[in-house]
């Protein structure tokens, strides 16, 4: 049983030490992205990995979680908690009638077009509408999260220290939910979604109703990550629902390893740390970033961690990585 949960534990414990470690608010911020962007890689991943679908309006959900919890909490005073918890729970039914709409008509290519449609639409809506979002001036002074108990201290997370312990705990809970998911029948079904869905349909599974079910969870899980974004970083703008995002989203799950748990937080933390290294050659970083991923895709067409659990399987035959 220990040796079961050995590397989970492990990595438990590296991730918390992490910041005593890498000491300072510089490697504080690309831990927090880090973690932040795991999210929302392993929430489109659900959609990618474990349905087989591609969405290229995703970078939407995450946008919309930012702004719906940075405008809750500035503009209607809630808690930075409340403001969260409604931009989830908002963005996951925003993706649940999204994905029905999406799902009940197209799959393949054309699914992906319907999904860049409706996330182009929403990025329009969030730059033209400038008596609430203000355009591309962008939303600024967004508060950070506070837990203020009568007669304790308040806690504050102000700083990358204390704000990537809050977001590692929403990481580990993400990893926990999506493991869960997998092994019950609202994952199975959505495997047999990817897998065939017209024998899924023979068996008594609706792969529409599954299918809605997993982008709406991959929507809410993008809300989460844009609102954990939005009270850390603190100034927003529409270019978060911009195609850059969305490709950056594609390029974590692909080359840290579709379908898998560890594989997207892999390609969160080459995303957010490659291109600070190479900041060392800031004129070539561009061509430079592109050849890395190239060369991951080319030499590692499953992904980054699928291609150490190879490695590993080799090395050592007898444990199971």
């Amino acid at each position: 049983m220990l040796r079961k949960h050995l590397v989970p534990l492990t990595l438990l414990i590296v991730a918390i030490l992490l910041p005593f470690i890498l000491t300072g608010d510089y490697f504080g911020h690309l831990l927090v992205m880090t973690c932040i962007f795991a999210v929302l890689a392993l929430g489109l991943d659900i959609i990618i990995g474990y349905m087989g679908q591609i969405s290229m309006g995703h970078a939407a959900f995450f946008g919309i979680g930012a702004y719906t919890s940075a405008l809750l909490s500035l503009r209607l005073g809630l808690s930075v908690w409340l403001s969260g918890l409604t931009a989830i729970v908002f963005v996951g039914i925003l993706g649940f009638f999204i994905g029905y709409i999406s799902l009940s008509r197209t799959r393949g290519v054309p699914f992906a077009i319907v999904t860049f449609g409706f996330g182009l639409a929403l990025w329009l809506l969030c730059a033209n509408w400038y008596n609430l979002t203000r355009g591309f001036s962008g939303i600024s002074r967004i508060p950070h999260p506070v837990i203020a108990i009568p007669w304790l201290p308040k806690i504050e997370f102000k700083s990358p220290f204390s704000y990537y312990y809050l977001v590692l705990a929403c990481l580990f809970l993400t990893i926990y939910l999506i493991r869960r998911l997998l092994q019950c029948r609202f994952g199975r079904a959505v495997i047999a979604f990817r897998e065939n869905e017209s024998l899924a349909s023979s068996i008594g599974v609706d792969p529409l109703w599954y299918g809605t079910l997993a982008f709406a969870l991959s929507a809410a899980l993008a809300g989460l990550s844009g609102a954990a974004f939005a009270h850390f970083v603190r100034f927003i703008t529409p270019n978060l629902l911009g195609m850059d995002y969305v490709f950056m989203m594609l390029i974590m799950v692909i080359v840290g390893g579709k379908g898998t748990i560890l594989g997207p937080v892999i390609g969160a933390a080459v995303f957010v740390l490659v291109p600070e290294w190479l900041r060392v050659v800031e004129q070539f970083r561009p061509v430079l970033l592109g050849i890395f991923f190239l060369l991951c895709i080319i030499f590692l067409p499953g992904g980054i961690y699928p291609g150490l659990v190879a490695l590993w399987s080799r090395a050592f035959p007898s444990q199971k990585l």
